[in-house]
């Protein structure tokens, strides 16, 4: 009798975790966070994605079209906004799965982002690899912009910057704990991706396509904004990234392009020089790139020092802007931090450094490896 009880017994005991699961439709999961700033208050907003239908998508069912809902709350601070929308939502939230946040360039103005990730650090649901942005769009249409062929809005922009990146580096993606990481440096200038909508170039359904792109990006020095710039204007940015897969360059000769590169994963080195108790920038890049298309009959040697002479003018151009703007868009704060103290603690003010003339000295090493499956027309010679 009592070995037929105890095997009875010991299943009941396991039994027992599974009664207080919850089905995963018996739960709501925040996608995104959004937080804007108006008339003194706080507004929250929050999308919410439906797993029920990923899951079917994965497990090799028709593709629907993904349900998409966005709450909002306001308050006079981001925790008293979010625990406004509890009372109507009706289901149990999980804040387990927030994919990315997007700041308003109001919020930004206003040094909202030091109070809220001050709240995401004491939530623990929260983790800090969520993609962080900016934007000046207004946030409920922001997140009813779903990806093309009804797939789901886990697989967009928002939740995945990091493939597109790959494929065609230029803006960086930044998660959360690298916000942090730049913000608590005095010297850093953190650079949030910043978002548009774009509704002129697709077309679903003999319909146009809202969809979502990122068009620049917005500085933050000390949990403050510093200024926002548009992406034709930071051309020069992406050869002192880090981390570039693949990026283009259009060369030009006598303002018209007369061909295209590929460029692969670009190396950039650093020196602080000093002279007369001045501090001066001396940035090496260099690179690795694929001929995709020639429309002049170019020598090698022509289109190496052609495309060369492309990078130094968008670094050149990148650090009159941020002088203009005076916005360390380059960093150079950190490079002398990093590499001279002594210097950055003699000429900084609040972290950043001035920028003068003759500061920046570029060096450009290009050499094109391949031409695809037409060789390089060698009519003008090597």
């Amino acid at each position: 009798m009592r070995k037929r009880v105890i095997p009875i017994i010991a299943s009941i005991m396991l039994l027992g975790g599974c009664w207080d699961t919850r089905n995963i439709d018996h739960t709501v999961y925040i996608h995104s966070i959004g937080i804007d700033y108006k008339d003194g208050q706080v507004i929250a907003y929050v999308q919410l994605i439906d797993f029920t239908a990923l899951a079917k998508v994965e497990a090799g069912g028709g593709r629907e079209k993904a349900a998409i809902s966005v709450g909002k709350a306001a308050g006079e601070t981001f925790n008293i906004a979010t625990d406004k929308i509890y009372p109507s939502i009706q289901q149990r939230v999980s804040w387990g799965h927030v994919k990315s946040i997007v700041f308003t360039k109001r919020a930004l103005q206003k040094g909202i982002v030091a109070d809220v990730i001050d709240v995401l650090n004491r939530y623990n649901e929260i983790r800090h690899t969520a993609w962080v942005y900016a934007t000046d769009e207004p946030l409920s249409e922001l997140f009813e912009a779903t990806p093309l062929l009804n797939a789901s809005s886990y697989y967009s922009l928002l939740s995945n910057p990091e493939e597109i990146f790959q494929q065609s580096s230029f803006i960086r993606p930044i998660r959360l704990s690298q916000l942090i990481a730049a913000m608590d440096e005095k010297a850093d200038v953190a650079r949030l991706p910043y978002l548009t909508i774009e509704d002129n170039r697709w077309v679903e359904n003999k319909k146009p396509k809202q969809m979502l792109a990122i068009s620049g990006i917005c500085f933050l020095h000390d949990y403050r904004l510093q200024g926002c710039e548009g992406r034709s204007d930071l051309q020069g940015l992406r050869w002192l990234e880090q981390d570039v897969r693949r990026t283009p360059i259009y060369v030009k000769q006598k303002e018209k392009t007369v061909a295209s590169l590929i460029v692969h994963n670009p190396t950039t080195k650093w020196s602080v020089d000093v002279k007369n108790g001045k501090y001066a920038f001396t940035v090496n890049v260099k690179a690795q790139g694929n001929l995709l298309e020639l429309r002049e009959p170019l020598s090698r040697k022509q289109l190496t020092k052609l495309a060369e002479q492309t990078v130094k003018q968008e670094i050149h151009r990148l650090y009159k802007l941020g002088k203009e703007q005076q916005i360390d868009i380059l960093n150079l704060a950190e490079q002398l931090y990093r590499q001279r103290p002594d210097l950055w603690k003699k000429h900084q003010i609040n972290g950043l450094i001035p920028l003068h003339n003759n500061t920046l000295f570029v060096n450009v090493e290009l050499v094109i490896s391949a031409s695809g499956k037409e060789k390089l027309n060698y009519r003008a010679g090597d």
